[in-house]
């Protein structure tokens, strides 16, 4: 087999380059992990801030039409009072329009819809019957109303907030309102746009229709959206936050709240790209922060890698000779000043003292079967007593062909010959690099297997099982093997107590019906 060339690299530049590369994925780790928490830290800050301004413009718009709803109830009363008198229902009409600048203006109707008076008369519409959207629902409902936004009769969007007007009796006279035209500059607009907010933050508000009442654009007041998650999520009744694109597809981060006062949404918002903005600047500042440290670190790096290298590298020329006479001596002089190299000189110690006492006998010595070509039960017992010397852990298979008499008995003996191949082949296959596959007399064969608990003992049986009784051999047919499995513990610490709890566990997967692991 060709042998790989090593690398043209010492070992102190092998571990100089594993350090360094482990520091630069550990830097990109960091640097990406702070990019992460500072990018949800700069949406989270901005989610919270446009939900907390959302939550306060609709506050205020409850507040605002409160306060319009407060006004009108008081000029209700008075009006009920002295319906019948043209001139205190001008007068009333005068004062609230004057007392409260929220209104455009200031209408009182019957209960059929007839303008009684209207302050400011600009279109003389007193003694007209209306029949717009606002003034039929507030007609209809009476009771303390905020229309949807409709189309006046000259051509206004409007909102109409309403106070119904009853006599001392209880008797339903009509309506008083006071309207708020979207597209002209109000107290409205002032409430919305009063609040601080951040750079590229704006506020917008729809009513239940999700016809927009305000909206920074003016030529958008009126339109009616097609969609809104934000706005559907205020209308159902809800308030928070949310981040998604919008209309245009851009990446917004919004706070959304309900006026529940008039079942209209407010939403507020800003680019999602604004928000960012600072983030690059942060981990400009971060990467300039650590280059000091950097530096540092690196200086440190060359002198301990040359430190940890030193020691390491004395072995490794060492191992180089593991025959030669003088090999204990020589690792006895190497400097193992921390505990892996100690722990590495004193292995190769162990190993060398274990290397002269064993490979020599083991080397005049037979180690295969001519027939398999496993190893025989001499190298088994050899490698078996090797381990038990080295303190190394490792479990034992111990395998026999169910009814092998009948096969010689029935096929003859070159049949079994070629059956016991099979099997050897079997074990070949399911065995890892450094397992012993032994045929340890007749038709019984062992497995050892170093490192391996008991678990995976087991399944490496099951699987050789299975695979023995699913293959046809050769002038033979189906075959099946029982299997005792043991490992090395406490209590069998010797290679004899392991092999011999194998062989009673075998016995009793004969005894149990054959064909099985135990």
């Amino acid at each position: 087999m060709k042998l790989s060339r090593p690398l043209p690299i010492d070992l102190r530049g092998l571990i100089l380059l594993f350090v360094l590369l482990s520091v630069v994925a550990t830097l990109c780790n960091s640097l990406y992990v702070a990019y992460r928490v500072q990018r949800d830290a700069l949406i989270h800050a901005t989610l919270e801030a446009n939900g907390a301004y959302a939550a306060k413009v609709a506050s205020s718009i409850g507040e605002f039409l409160g306060a319009a709803h407060n006004h009108l109830n008081y000029g209700a009363t008075v009006l009920g009072d002295h319906w019948d008198e043209p001139g205190a229902l001008r007068k009333e009409a005068m004062r609230l329009q004057a007392q409260d600048t929220d209104f455009n203006s200031v209408t009182i109707l019957d209960a059929n819809g007839q303008v009684l008076q209207a302050y400011p008369d600009s279109l003389q519409i007193v003694g007209a019957t209306l029949q717009s959207q606002g003034i039929q629902q507030a007609l209809k409902e009476r009771r303390p109303l905020v229309s949807e936004v409709y189309v006046s009769s000259a051509g206004n969007l409007v909102v109409f907030v309403s106070q119904p007007v009853f006599s001392p009796s209880g008797a339903f006279l009509g309506v008083v309102g006071g309207s708020v035209y979207l597209l002209e500059q109000s107290a409205f607009h002032t409430v919305i746009s009063r609040h601080f907010h951040h750079d590229g933050t704006f506020a917008f508000v729809a009513d239940g229709n999700r016809r927009l009442l305000y909206h920074p654009d003016s030529k958008r007041i009126g339109e009616v959206l097609g969609w809104s998650l934000t706005v559907d999520a205020a209308l159902r009744g809800e308030s928070g936050t949310l981040q998604g694109d919008n209309y245009r597809g851009v990446p917004m981060l919004a706070g959304y709240a309900r006026v529940p006062e008039a079942n209209w949404a407010v939403v507020v918002q800003q680019p999602r790209e604004r928000s960012l903005a600072p983030l690059a600047q942060l981990m400009r500042d971060m990467v300039v922060g650590m280059i000091p440290a950097g530096l540092l670190g690196l200086a440190l790096i060359l002198a301990g890698t040359a430190l940890i290298a030193r020691p390491l590298r004395q072995l490794s020329a060492a191992a180089d000779q593991l025959a030669a006479p003088d090999t204990t001596e020589r690792l006895n002089r190497v400097h193992a000043w921390y505990r892996d190299a100690a722990a590495i000189r004193q292995a190769m110690l162990a190993g060398v003292q274990l290397l002269h006492q064993k490979l020599g006998q083991l080397s005049h010595e037979a180690q295969s079967d001519p027939l398999t070509g496993l190893a025989n039960r001499r190298a088994m017992d050899a490698a078996l007593n090797l381990l038990d010397q080295s303190g190394q852990g490792y479990s034992v298979l111990a395998l026999d062909i169910d009814h092998f008499k009948r096969v010689n008995d029935t096929f003859g003996h070159d049949a079994g010959d070629v059956a016991l191949r099979s099997v050897a082949d079997i074990l070949k296959q399911n065995s890892r690099s450094g397992d012993w596959a032994c045929r340890s007399g007749g038709e019984e064969f062992a497995l050892i297997l170093p490192d391996t608990p008991l678990e995976t003992a087991r399944m490496i049986a099951e699987r050789i099982r299975v695979h023995l009784e699913e293959t046809e051999v050769p002038q033979v047919g189906k075959l099946t093997m029982s299997i005792g499995v043991a490992c090395r513990d406490a209590e069998t610490a010797t290679s004899p107590s392991v092999l011999k709890l194998a062989d009673e566990r075998l016995y009793i997967a004969k005894q149990s019906g054959r064909n099985k692991v135990v």
